[in-house]
């Protein structure tokens, strides 16, 4: 069998969805391909096989889903659009392959919504393995993650820099070099990820405001923290579960700027680390998605959970609707022809 994974082909701008390919490549069987995210359909050329579909879908709705000759394993999925889903095609497709694993609430309610069965899975990155031994050390390097178009404002900085005693050392998510085929890509900026990723397990301290800076190096073992304007914003609720986000507020009001607040819960990750693990060898060993075919209790346990919930959920949005409650939330996420 071909086995697959994917990575963000079209505009290039966030290694973060570079980092959720390459996790799912460490999972797989040596040789593993790479497929365009945004470019599924075309897939149809190629040998049949497996694909690892997690991630942040999409900027494109044009060339998904992936065609028949492929089957994908949908965990730690995130919808950023629910206009995705407003495709009765699209729809089916999930349908087909379902139980979807989603990587945050917000996603699992969307499916839900519309019938498809779900649950909360938790994001692949979790898995990253160390680049490298863990520096316990607090005299090393500490580095400030974030992306040129969402940059750490200037007053937080310099508050964080008088807090710790000392300068960060500011890195960027942005890829190295976005030319190239889809192959040429991934390889440069799974190269250039790898090395962030030893550099981070070689720090005393990362802060982040990027999930896919925080979520690896939490897999890792690394010293992280998630700091950012919102921390009640949906897309960190899969950091949360494992650190509590520190706000900007709290970084320019306290005098510790929040630093000390955010313990690891490392029960919660560990839990988490080992179901996608074995998620992911088990469907390879089935070729397939082992929640939607394994005959193991824990997964039938999810399954039958998923279609339950995906029934009553859609019952409960469907009724809401009619009787004209919460008609226009509805509306702006399922459509107007709801």
């Amino acid at each position: 069998m071909t086995y697959y994974y994917q990575v963000e082909g079209l505009l290039r701008n966030n290694i973060g969805d570079v980092l959720q390919g390459m996790v799912a490549k460490d999972l797989l069987p040596e040789g593993a391909k790479v497929a365009d995210r945004e470019a599924l359909a075309d897939l149809a050329g190629r040998d049949s096989g497996l694909l690892v579909a997690n991630g942040w879908y999409m900027h494109s709705f044009a060339k998904f889903p992936a065609p028949d000759n492929i089957t994908p394993l949908y965990a730690a999925v995130h919808v950023a659009n629910s206009a995705l889903l407003s495709s009765e095609h699209v729809r089916e497709h999930f349908k087909q392959h379902a139980p979807i694993g989603c990587r945050d609430t917000k996603t699992l309610r969307l499916l839900l919504g519309w019938g498809i069965p779900a649950y909360y899975s938790s994001c692949l990155t979790i898995t990253s393995k160390p680049r490298g031994p863990i520096n316990k050390n607090p005299d090393g390097e500490i580095i400030l993650v974030d992306n040129v178009d969402h940059p750490v404002p200037d007053a937080v900085v310099a508050k964080l820099e008088k807090v710790l005693g000392k300068k960060m050392v500011r890195v960027s998510h942005d890829p190295p070099d976005t030319t190239g085929s889809i192959e040429a890509y991934a390889k440069v900026s799974e190269e250039h990820m790898n090395s962030l990723l030893a550099r981070y397990c070689n720090a005393s301290l990362i802060l982040t405001t990027k999930i896919h800076c925080a979520l690896p190096c939490l897999g890792m073992g690394a010293n992280v923290k998630l700091i950012h304007p919102n921390p009640a914003d949906p897309r960190l609720a899969t950091v949360a579960e494992f650190i509590d986000i520190i706000s900007y507020k709290d970084i320019l009001d306290k005098g510790d700027a929040g630093l000390n607040d955010s313990p690891v819960n490392k029960e919660a990750l560990a839990k988490r680390k080992a179901f996608l693990l074995q998620l992911v060898a088990d469907s390879v060993k089935e070729g397939a998605n082992a929640v939607q075919v394994s005959g193991k209790m824990r997964y039938r346990l999810i399954r039958m959970k998923a279609n339950l919930l995906a029934k009553l959920y859609r019952m409960s949005v469907v009724l809401s609707y009619r009787t004209g409650f919460a008609k226009e939330k509805i509306q702006r996420v399922y459509g107007a022809g709801f």
